[in-house]
């Protein structure tokens, strides 16, 4: 083998190695961002569920969906999932309230459960700040709902990109250039032709956000506006459903314990 002979194999092989390293590290990356937004989403699952069982107390105490959705309207909010005005099944620990009558105490026990679930759709749609362990001073925010949603835009058009300008039979028809005795065989035998099946075989779907159950929840006000209106909506309910509140009061109020509250609904 001459000299020039060496240099067009050397030349081949750099080619060869490139073209592999193009193909090849732009699939590794997209499946490591894939990686990692699967991994993150099955972080927040548990925080959505947590949420569901909140808005199950929720109801709970409110009694009916009627007054779920007097309760909602009267905050100004609506809710986008039609179940989280109805939900029963529910575990929930929260701090126990006083209050020298009844319609007061009934109306403080709502707010018990109202404010934490304020704060858990809070921390699961925009994140929670903390400082980086790695890097005393330096803010950061903890994995949330919307944060994943750009994610899962961002990857999906990485997706597209990758279909689109890194096709597997472009790689390949590249490769064969690259060998011409492998060339001249395909055209002498008619073969090669099953390379246009790699583009759609070798395809990625685009991430369907919907199917990780990682919903949207709108946020609940904290201020004193919304806490007079959860106070007058409670007090309507309190009139309007007595045997429901007295009944939910008793059993949420355990004598045996001073401080805790508990509601426990699960369905067996």
């Amino acid at each position: 083998m001459g000299v020039l002979d060496e240099w067009g194999n050397a030349l081949v092989e750099e080619g060869l190695r490139e073209a592999a390293d193009t193909f090849f590290g732009a699939r590794t990356a997209l499946d490591e961002e894939i990686a990692f937004f699967e991994s993150q989403a099955a972080r927040l699952v548990p925080q959505a569920e947590e949420i569901r069982s909140w808005f199950a107390g929720l109801n709970c105490l409110l009694g009916s969906e009627p007054s779920t959705r007097l309760f909602f309207d009267s905050l100004g909010v609506t809710l986008d999932e039609p179940s989280l005005y109805s939900l029963q099944t529910c575990s929930l620990q929260f701090r126990r309230p006083r209050s020298f009558t009844r319609k007061g105490l009934f109306a403080k026990t709502v707010w018990e459960i109202y404010e934490p679930l304020a704060r858990l759709i809070e921390a699961y749609m925009h994140g929670t700040p903390y400082t980086d362990p790695l890097h005393p001073g330096r803010v950061m925010i903890t994995i949330n709902q919307n944060q994943l949603r750009r994610l899962c835009e961002r990857i999906n058009e990485r997706v597209t990109a990758v279909n689109e300008s890194n096709r597997p039979s472009e790689s390949l028809g590249f490769a064969k250039r690259m060998d011409q005795t492998q060339m001249l065989k395909e055209s002498v035998t008619g073969g090669g032709g099953q390379t246009w099946t790699l583009d759609q075989d070798m395809a990625y779907a685009p991430i369907d956000f919907k199917d990780y159950d990682l919903p949207a929840f709108p946020d609940l006000p904290l201020d004193s506006k919304a806490r007079a209106a959860l106070e007058e909506c409670c007090a309507k309910i309190f009139t309007r459903q007595r045997g429901h509140v007295d009944a939910i009061l008793d059993e949420v109020f355990d004598p045996k314990d001073k401080t805790i509250c508990v509601l426990d609904r699960n369905v067996k």
